[in-house]
Protein backbone atom coordinates (compact mmCIF):
# COMPACT_ATOMS: atom_id res chain seq x y z
CA UNK A 1 0.00 0.00 0.00
CA UNK A 2 0.92 3.88 -0.21
CA UNK A 3 2.44 5.48 2.74
CA UNK A 4 0.38 6.84 4.70
CA UNK A 5 -1.84 3.68 4.07
CA UNK A 6 0.75 1.46 5.17
CA UNK A 7 1.21 3.10 8.26
CA UNK A 8 -2.66 3.54 9.38
CA UNK A 9 -2.38 -0.23 8.87
CA UNK A 10 0.71 -0.86 11.07
CA UNK A 11 -0.43 1.54 13.85
CA UNK A 12 -3.98 -0.44 13.60
CA UNK A 13 -2.57 -3.92 13.78
CA UNK A 14 -0.17 -3.27 16.81
CA UNK A 15 -3.77 -1.83 18.63
CA UNK A 16 -5.46 -4.75 17.71
CA UNK A 17 -3.03 -7.23 18.63
CA UNK A 18 -0.73 -8.44 16.21
CA UNK A 19 3.00 -9.53 16.81
CA UNK A 20 4.20 -8.51 13.94
CA UNK A 21 3.82 -7.13 10.71
CA UNK A 22 5.24 -8.48 7.52
CA UNK A 23 5.17 -6.10 4.17
CA UNK A 24 5.27 -8.27 0.82
CA UNK A 25 5.82 -7.38 -2.47
CA UNK A 26 3.19 -8.79 -4.80
CA UNK A 27 2.72 -9.23 -8.34
CA UNK A 28 -0.04 -6.92 -8.23
CA UNK A 29 1.39 -4.52 -5.16
CA UNK A 30 1.08 -0.82 -6.60
CA UNK A 31 4.39 0.49 -4.48
CA UNK A 32 7.82 -0.93 -5.35
CA UNK A 33 10.18 -0.10 -3.10
CA UNK A 34 13.98 -0.37 -4.06
CA UNK A 35 16.32 -1.94 -0.94
CA UNK A 36 17.58 1.83 0.32
CA UNK A 37 14.30 2.72 0.62
CA UNK A 38 12.69 -0.28 2.28
CA UNK A 39 15.49 -0.19 4.73
CA UNK A 40 14.16 4.02 5.89
CA UNK A 41 10.67 2.43 5.50
CA UNK A 42 10.77 -0.32 7.77
CA UNK A 43 13.00 1.63 10.29
CA UNK A 44 9.99 4.11 10.53
CA UNK A 45 7.56 2.15 10.35
CA UNK A 46 8.87 0.07 13.62
CA UNK A 47 8.57 3.46 15.47
CA UNK A 48 4.80 3.41 14.52
CA UNK A 49 4.76 0.09 15.96
CA UNK A 50 6.50 1.46 19.17
CA UNK A 51 3.90 4.20 19.68
CA UNK A 52 1.26 2.18 19.11
CA UNK A 53 1.99 -0.26 21.26
CA UNK A 54 2.85 2.46 23.87
CA UNK A 55 -0.24 4.11 23.58
CA UNK A 56 -2.53 0.76 23.56
CA UNK A 57 -0.36 -0.36 26.27
CA UNK A 58 0.96 -3.45 24.99
CA UNK A 59 3.93 -5.24 26.81
CA UNK A 60 5.45 -6.06 23.55
CA UNK A 61 6.86 -4.39 20.99
CA UNK A 62 5.44 -5.84 17.96
CA UNK A 63 8.12 -5.94 15.06
CA UNK A 64 8.25 -4.43 11.40
CA UNK A 65 9.58 -7.05 9.03
CA UNK A 66 11.90 -6.46 6.38
CA UNK A 67 9.63 -6.58 3.40
CA UNK A 68 10.05 -9.79 2.02
CA UNK A 69 8.86 -11.64 -1.35
CA UNK A 70 5.44 -13.85 -1.12
CA UNK A 71 7.48 -16.56 -1.21
CA UNK A 72 9.16 -15.78 1.89
CA UNK A 73 6.44 -14.45 3.90
CA UNK A 74 4.89 -18.05 3.18
CA UNK A 75 7.92 -19.14 5.01
CA UNK A 76 8.51 -17.13 7.90
CA UNK A 77 4.67 -17.70 8.61
CA UNK A 78 5.11 -21.76 8.14
CA UNK A 79 5.29 -22.07 12.15
CA UNK A 80 2.17 -20.74 12.71
CA UNK A 81 -0.91 -22.54 13.74
CA UNK A 82 -3.10 -21.16 11.35
CA UNK A 83 -2.74 -19.46 8.40
CA UNK A 84 -5.84 -17.26 6.94
CA UNK A 85 -6.25 -15.95 3.79
CA UNK A 86 -9.51 -14.09 2.86
CA UNK A 87 -10.29 -13.15 -0.81
CA UNK A 88 -12.94 -11.56 -2.36
CA UNK A 89 -14.09 -14.48 -4.72
CA UNK A 90 -14.11 -16.94 -1.78
CA UNK A 91 -17.68 -18.13 -0.98
CA UNK A 92 -19.64 -19.38 2.35
CA UNK A 93 -19.42 -17.05 5.58
CA UNK A 94 -20.41 -20.47 7.30
CA UNK A 95 -16.59 -21.92 6.87
CA UNK A 96 -14.85 -18.91 7.62
CA UNK A 97 -16.97 -18.68 10.75
CA UNK A 98 -15.90 -22.43 11.62
CA UNK A 99 -12.27 -21.88 11.05
CA UNK A 100 -12.12 -18.66 13.15
CA UNK A 101 -14.11 -20.68 15.52
CA UNK A 102 -11.56 -22.93 16.01
CA UNK A 103 -8.98 -20.60 16.45
CA UNK A 104 -8.07 -21.85 20.27
CA UNK A 105 -6.56 -19.54 22.69
CA UNK A 106 -2.93 -19.13 22.68
CA UNK A 107 -2.60 -20.19 19.37
CA UNK A 108 -0.49 -17.89 16.91
CA UNK A 109 -2.46 -16.91 13.26
CA UNK A 110 -0.70 -15.51 10.35
CA UNK A 111 -3.06 -13.13 8.08
CA UNK A 112 -2.34 -12.64 4.32
CA UNK A 113 -4.05 -9.79 3.07
CA UNK A 114 -3.99 -8.92 -0.58
CA UNK A 115 -2.65 -5.79 -2.18
CA UNK A 116 -5.10 -3.05 -3.87
CA UNK A 117 -4.43 -5.09 -7.35
CA UNK A 118 -5.84 -8.46 -5.69
CA UNK A 119 -4.15 -12.11 -5.36
CA UNK A 120 -2.67 -13.12 -8.20
CA UNK A 121 -3.81 -16.73 -8.72
CA UNK A 122 -0.27 -18.31 -8.56
CA UNK A 123 -0.13 -16.29 -5.39
CA UNK A 124 -3.40 -18.50 -4.45
CA UNK A 125 -2.28 -21.89 -5.03
CA UNK A 126 1.20 -20.78 -3.39
CA UNK A 127 -0.92 -20.28 -0.31
CA UNK A 128 -2.89 -23.07 -0.11
CA UNK A 129 0.42 -25.40 -0.98
CA UNK A 130 1.37 -23.77 1.92
CA UNK A 131 -1.62 -24.74 4.19
CA UNK A 132 -3.54 -21.36 4.26
CA UNK A 133 -7.19 -21.40 4.30
CA UNK A 134 -9.21 -19.51 2.10
CA UNK A 135 -11.89 -17.43 3.89
CA UNK A 136 -14.36 -14.91 2.78
CA UNK A 137 -15.17 -11.89 4.63
CA UNK A 138 -18.59 -11.35 3.35
CA UNK A 139 -19.81 -10.12 -0.01
CA UNK A 140 -18.38 -6.67 0.37
CA UNK A 141 -14.66 -6.36 -1.45
CA UNK A 142 -12.96 -4.58 1.25
CA UNK A 143 -9.45 -2.05 0.67
CA UNK A 144 -6.43 -3.62 1.49
CA UNK A 145 -6.14 -1.28 4.85
CA UNK A 146 -9.85 -2.41 5.98
CA UNK A 147 -9.62 -5.97 5.35
CA UNK A 148 -6.70 -6.39 8.33
CA UNK A 149 -8.52 -4.40 10.84
CA UNK A 150 -11.27 -6.42 10.34
CA UNK A 151 -10.01 -9.78 10.39
CA UNK A 152 -7.72 -8.43 13.16
CA UNK A 153 -11.15 -7.83 15.25
CA UNK A 154 -12.90 -10.46 15.24
CA UNK A 155 -10.07 -12.44 15.51
CA UNK A 156 -9.10 -10.36 18.93
CA UNK A 157 -12.90 -10.64 19.69
CA UNK A 158 -12.83 -14.55 19.48
CA UNK A 159 -9.53 -15.60 21.12
CA UNK A 160 -9.27 -12.72 23.44
CA UNK A 161 -9.79 -13.93 27.30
Amino acid sequence: PKADKMELIIQKAVELGAYSVVPVAMKRSVVKLDAKKAKAKVERWNGIALSAAKQSKRSIQPEVTEVMTFKQALEYAGKLDKLLLPYECAEGMEKTRKVIEEIGHGESVGIFIGPEGGFDRSELDEAVNAGCEIITLGKRILRTETAGMMLLSVLMYNMEE
